[in-house]
């Protein structure tokens, strides 16, 4: 699947409000989709509710309006925060949207894992929610956010491979599903986590303490999440070290038991660099050559 000129996306906030300060990224963000030869409509709430975009309703009939539109071919997160859990019970499982993106990454994990179990012809595409300055803004590691997710959406060609630091040596093959660690965790007993046997499972978060990343890791091994995976590979975990623990030596403690490869710095996710992932692409994990492929 990919998007042509002419095609209609729809941006929506299904979390946190925009901050007064940030209100005119939606319009700015709009422009730059239309720059690329599509037409930006904004299905979001003016008016917050508490931190969030609106009532839990309003914003889940924004999400509901664009997946259950035949001509919105993607759908943007424009800003993550919190609150993307909180819309899974007005959720319609009755809902056959046509093929289209659902982009974004952060709070979207949530949103992600749902279709991954509601809409089948819905591909969740791990990316920049698009109304922040990690895709606005003018860095050359936010350009290359750019390039990498018009590519995603528009080459059929689109590959992705990037060098990562391996944990567990060994070499591992199958679809790549994952996302935000916190979310993850959060979800567990939603019945949204899927089963991820024979996955390349994904994980990544930021300004999380090590002690509190070994929390959310025993979860899921607590909850069976990690048994029959192919292989693990971990984003950069912006900010999630400390002055006595090193983050890599505690995940290699919580996984021990285990044989699958795990690697380490994907540059997805929280830092600066957020390159576009197509969740359910053929994934690759080959500690010879040192890297992540997707395909």
């Amino acid at each position: 699947m990919i998007l042509h000129p002419g095609d209609e996306v729809a941006l929506i906030l299904p979390a946190a409000q925009l901050p007064d300060a940030e209100a005119g990224l939606l319009e700015e963000a709009a422009g730059l989709l239309e720059s690329w030869g599509l037409r930006a409509t904004m299905r979001a709430e003016r008016a917050n509710h508490f931190y969030l975009a609106g009532t839990d309703a309003a914003r889940a009939a924004h999400l509901q309006a664009a997946l259950a539109d035949p001509a919105i071919r993607a759908i943007f997160g424009a800003r993550g925060g919190y609150g993307s859990m909180r819309l899974l019970p007005y959720l319609e499982s009755g809902l056959d949207p046509v093929e289209k993106f659902l982009v974004g990454f952060s709070d979207i994990t949530a949103l992600h894992l749902v279709a991954a179990k509601l809409w089948p012809r819905v591909r969740a595409l791990h990316g920049p929610n698009i109304a922040s300055r990690h895709f606005l803004g003018d860095r050359p590691e936010t350009e290359r956010n750019r390039v990498a997710l018009r590519q995603a959406l528009f080459d059929p060609d689109y590959r992705v491979k990037a060098p990562v630091i391996f944990l567990h040596e060994g070499r591992a093959s199958g679809p790549l599903i994952g996302g935000c660690l916190s979310l993850i965790a959060a979800m567990l007993g939603s019945g949204f986590v899927p089963d991820t046997k024979e996955y390349i499972l994904f994980l990544e978060d930021v300004r999380e303490a090590p002690y509190r990343i070994d929390r959310m890791l025993v979860q899921l091994r607590n909850a069976g999440v990690f048994s029959g995976v192919a292989g693990v590979v971990f984003g950069e975990m912006q900010e999630c070290n400390d002055d006595i623990n090193d983050l890599r030596e505690i995940i290699r403690d919580v996984l021990a038991e285990f044989s699958f490869p795990i690697a380490f710095g994907l540059p997805a996710g929280h830092g600066p660099t957020n390159i576009a992932l197509p969740l359910g692409s053929r994934a690759v994990l080959d500690s010879t050559k040192g890297c992540f492929l997707l395909a």
